[in-house]
């Protein structure tokens, strides 16, 4: 078990409720929850509002995955940033690379859109 309480705005954490007691003076968890779940939170537990929250808020986590596919994107961009020197060079036309040059225009595009969630 993981049991957590308030002390100087902020959640304190222990496994081991004497260990509460004796390092911090709190006598008693106002939250228990079990290992698994504060590891599956990401051992994240802070205040919000009034209460004390596990883990990451929804926008929180709607900001991460949008940065993941960002990433995910931009990698997908330099994969093939090969297109465009080779109809530079000639030795490609565009007509030939039409349907991976639009593919490119949309992921710019949705890449525009999340970073504004990340802003």
């Amino acid at each position: 078990m993981v049991y957590l309480a308030r002390k100087g705005g902020e959640v304190i954490h222990h496994t081991d409720l004497e260990a509460m007691k004796s390092m911090d003076g709190i006598d008693k968890a106002e939250m228990e929850i079990s290992d698994e779940e504060f590891e599956a939170a990401g051992c994240l537990a802070r205040i919000i509002g009034d209460e004390i929250f596990i883990g990451k808020t929804d926008a929180e986590k709607k900001r991460d995955d949008a940065e993941v596919r960002i990433r995910f994107l931009k990698t997908k961009l330099t994969e093939t940033d090969y297109i465009a020197a080779k109809i530079a060079e000639g030795s490609a036309t565009a007509d030939e690379y039409a349907e991976k040059i639009a593919e490119r225009q949309a992921w710019r595009a949705e890449i525009n859109e999340l970073e504004k969630l990340t802003a």
